[in-house]
């Protein structure tokens, strides 16, 4: 099942990386993912679809079985150490995502569907029965999802098979033009509260048992995780007098989890600040890829500002900073370097330290 209107955030080579399972979870976690993670192995294929940060729902498969649930994620974690592979990190729409949480019962429609009045007609029946779920349309031309909410068409997307996605009245344009074109294909699921209820039971259930996470919610951890960065930033600011810009940011999703600005200065330098993450895994990942040797600290120097980037290989994360070359950049790097010493073991003590 594809899902078109989906965007990709991200993509990992398993063995270069060094990614382990639980940072892979973690990652998706902290970030509040609302999307899924795609892991492709030698031995099989698994997808975890995230709502909001949380593990609703995983399927693995090794050629003609299929785990779900619980048992996909144990199996996962299994294959994804043994190093051989690929993650693709994917966001979702939000009403996209939510319909998925309670999607059951998919079921292939019977054809044939060659133009847009069949489309027409196929969607007057579902509103005729007040059908909430998923219509999954497979062209020649691309693949659409049609979100359904009470027989009403509530959103339309459209990807097309070099991986452009349109949304709404684009999506529907080109969905029309993809029928006329040929036979079609289409899949209705629909939407259960109670499976939206049971799939965030079990996420809940399963968290606490990964994680080992005692009485303790994920979301309270979340929000101490929050306050940490925050305190870190607050300090390098009353360190480090000419910073403008600070900035920390997941290394596997690339997603920015705290920020810091100082003075108008602040506007001009967040437009590199937004930048630093993108380039920051660009650069990782050329370097694993062709020497083996970890990233450790970008510097950029412009006549006015320097940028530095500091890797916390322990927790995956990086700290960014954008600073007036008033000060010394040497003194800049010192504190940077302090905060990044310190971070690991602040950030929480019962976080399990992730692999560099």
């Amino acid at each position: 099942m594809r899902f078109p209107g989906s965007k990709l955030l991200h993509t990992w080579d398993i063995a270069v990386a060094g990614l382990s399972f639980e940072d892979l979870l973690r990652s998706c976690q902290q970030v509040g993912l609302t999307g899924f993670a795609e892991v492709k192995l030698s031995h099989g294929v698994g997808m975890i679809l995230y709502y909001m940060g949380g593990e609703v729902n995983a399927l693995y498969r090794e050629g003609g079985v299929a785990h779900h649930g619980k048992a996909a994620l144990d199996r996962l974690r299994s294959q994804v150490g043994k190093g051989v592979g690929a993650v693709s990190i994917y966001e979702l729409p939000l009403d996209m995502a939510h319909l998925l949480r309670g999607i059951t019962n998919r079921q292939r429609l019977a054809g044939p569907f060659r133009s847009p009045a069949d489309l027409d007609a196929l969607l007057l029946r579902v509103a005729q029965k007040e059908h909430t779920g998923t219509l999954e349309i497979q062209t020649g031309q691309g693949v659409a999802m049609v979100l359904l909410v009470g027989g009403r068409v509530s959103s339309v997307y459209w990807e097309t098979p070099d991986g452009q996605t349109f949304e709404k009245g684009e999506a529907r344009r080109l969905l029309d033009a993809a029928l006329s074109g040929g036979e079609s294909q289409a899949f209705l699921s629909e939407f259960s509260r109670e499976v939206w209820k049971t799939r965030h039971e079990v996420h809940g259930a399963e968290t606490v048992e990964i994680h080992a996470r005692d009485a303790t919610t994920a979301d309270q951890l979340v929000e101490e995780e929050t306050a940490l960065r925050n305190r870190v930033l607050d300090e390098l600011f009353d360190q480090v007098p000419a910073l403008i810009q600070a900035v920390i940011f997941d290394l596997i999703t690339g997603v920015v989890l705290a920020r810091r600005g100082r003075g108008t200065e602040a506007l001009r330098a967040g437009l590199i600040a937004e930048k630093l993450p993108a380039i920051t895994l660009q650069l990782r990942k050329a370097l694993a890829a062709s020497e083996g040797d970890p990233l450790e600290l970008i510097e950029l120097s412009t006549g006015r500002v320097a940028t530095l980037v500091a890797i916390v290989h322990e927790v995956q994360e990086a700290i960014a900073v954008v600073a007036d070359k008033s000060m010394p950049t040497a003194l800049t790097e010192a504190a940077l370097s302090r905060s990044c010493r310190s971070y690991p073991d602040r950030l929480r003590p019962s976080r399990r330290p992730a692999s560099a």
